[in-house]
């Protein structure tokens, strides 16, 4: 403490010293407050980057799959409460595990030898066994063993020869009368119908590329140049482009949809040498067809020129490109956001916002259980149930997304997720307003699996021009997919009517075509689909009478 005798007598000194004193206390608190801010900001970027970094972990060495695991009894930590009404079927709950035995467990499947074509082989033992050592006399035959063994012979290429003869009067000058020419796709081409579905649902469906194709011919007799396919494939999907175009019709006459995007790698042949375009698919209820689009770069233009026409609700992801679309339709296309999407968010700050990330967890469980019981109703009755039960806990998610607002850190991974819900939340709650909407976008990112799988083994599109062709035919065989249809048959089928200008484009699609054909059905796919359902369904009723015993 200064020494009072060395303080100066003269007030004007006094004051001049207290000034510097206040000016100085004035600089070190401005020197505190920026760094408290900087520090402050540092923080919400070393929290960012912790997030980031957690993400990116989880990305590569974590499970995909979003599944909360969590122990018996542990939702009472939360500010949860118990559905406000209960169904009959969860009853069920309350059996052990051990008693449920409609579709719980897999059960083996036998192999259906009957279709198949048999050869008997006759067996027998030497003529010196037949004679008994005992008496010499022959022994009886008392009876036969037979034993199945199933074997593969490899397919084969064929070559099939018509043989047309022509016939001409050698007294008049009359027409030469022959045969018409066998049907075939490709005008004067030496493909057949089989060969071309072949390779189209080899390319499509299977994701066997063509140089890998061209090897699996040459191995069966026959080297076909890569060139020569593509060349096929092009025909074929200019002779399915008609039927493309009708669904694409019947899709947009749909009053809901579903769509999602894709990248692939396009090969330009300039001095970038690749560019990245964009897959989009357009899947709807009412008519169900899945039509696929491509574009050359992700640009809002793409979906605004496919939708041209339609009306109704679209289900879709937070991509900035659909809101002009939503905002230049005077309200004729309505946006319905994803819950899954949101869900993701929240999903992704368990770590660092392990409370507020579950509990908004917890609520959009009730959400789905909600949709899991409503999913056999109507589309009344599924509406009554989502503004009965669906309405309060929507409700409670957005008073505590504003509370959360106030007080997360700006740059944090839980004020991310808050900020994507509020900005989606009047699209969030759309779902409840019409019994045919879904609470996610989820089938249209399986449909995307598809392409995703296929870019892993074919890795890129050859030309600009490849990618509208790969659009038609992966809609034809999405609606193969889609219905269960052997796509082999269906294709063949499609190749050789619409060679022959066939105009009855309506009984081609994918519905018809599967109601008029049930020997082409895979009745083992809908029996897995049945029993998949079933178990998933009993999983989640167990679960909710685990979460809210009674």
């Amino acid at each position: 403490m200064a020494d009072a005798n060395f303080l100066p007598n003269d007030l004007g000194e006094c004051q001049r010293l207290l000034l510097a004193a206040f000016q100085q206390a004035s600089e070190l608190e401005r020197v505190l407050d920026e760094t408290a801010a900087s520090y402050a900001a540092l923080k919400e970027t070393h929290q960012a980057a912790i997030d980031e970094l957690d993400r990116l972990k989880r990305w590569i060495y974590g499970r995909r799959r979003e599944r909360l695991i969590e122990g018996e009894g542990q939702q009472h930590l939360f500010d949860l409460q118990p559905p406000t009404t209960a169904t009959t079927e969860e009853s069920l709950q309350q059996q052990p595990r051990s008693q449920v035995t409609a579709h719980s467990r897999r059960r083996r499947r036998e192999l259906d030898l009957d279709k198949l074509p048999h050869y008997r082989h006759e067996l027998d033992v030497q003529p010196a066994e037949k004679i008994c050592a005992g008496c010499g006399r022959a022994k009886d035959r008392i009876g036969q063993d037979e034993t199945k063994i199933l074997d593969y012979v490899p397919p084969k290429l064929e070559v099939h020869v018509h043989v047309r003869p022509k016939y001409a009067c050698r007294w008049c000058q009359d027409s030469v009368v022959s045969p018409p020419p066998p049907v075939r796709p490709i005008a004067r081409g030496i493909a057949g119908p089989g060969l071309i579905a072949q390779i189209v649902v080899a390319k499509f469906g299977d994701h066997l590329p063509l140089y890998r194709q061209e090897d699996f011919f040459t191995r069966h007799g026959l080297q076909i140049p890569r060139s020569t396919l593509c060349d096929w494939v092009q025909a074929a999907a200019e002779l399915l482009r008609p039927l493309y175009e009708r669904q694409k019709e019947l899709v947009l006459q749909s009053p809901v949809l579903w769509t999602d995007d894709t990248p692939v790698t396009v090969l330009t042949g300039g001095k970038k040498g690749s560019r990245q375009g964009r897959f989009w698919t357009y899947i709807a209820a009412e008519h169900p067809y899945s039509v696929y689009d491509f574009t050359e770069s992700r640009a809002r233009d793409g979906p605004a020129k496919f939708l041209v026409g339609f009306q109704g609700y679209l289900h879709a992801d937070a991509y900035g490109g659909y809101d002009h679309i939503y905002l230049g339709s005077n309200d004729a296309i309505r946006e319905v956001a994803c819950w899954a999407h949101a869900r993701r968010k929240f999903f992704d700050t368990r770590d660092s916002s392990p409370r507020e990330s579950h509990q908004i967890l917890e609520w959009v469980g009730q959400l789905y259980d909600i949709e899991d019981r409503a999913r056999a109703l109507s589309a009344p009755a599924r509406a009554s149930l989502r503004k009965q039960e669906a309405g309060p806990v929507l409700d409670r998610i957005g008073a505590r997304l504003a509370e959360l607002e106030r007080r997360a850190l700006p740059k944090s991974a839980l004020s991310k997720a808050v900020s994507y819900a509020q900005n989606q939340w009047r699209a969030l709650r759309r779902y409840t307003e019409d019994g045919r909407l879904s609470i996610d976008n989820n089938v249209s990112e399986r449909t995307l699996r598809h392409q995703a799988i296929g870019r892993k083994n074919w890795l890129f599109l050859g030309s600009q021009q490849a990618g509208p062709r790969a659009a038609v035919l992966f809609t034809i065989l999405a609606g193969a997919k889609r219905h269960r249809i052997e796509p082999w048959t269906y294709l063949r089928e499609l190749l050789l009517r619409l060679h022959a200008d066939d105009s009855r484009l309506d009984e081609m699609l994918p519905d018809r075509w599967a109601a008029n054909h049930p020997e082409s059905i895979l009745t083992y796919r809908l029996e897995e689909s049945r029993q998949k359902a079933a178990r998933q369904r009993e999983r989640r009723q167990r679960r909710r009478a685990l979460r809210w015993p009674t």
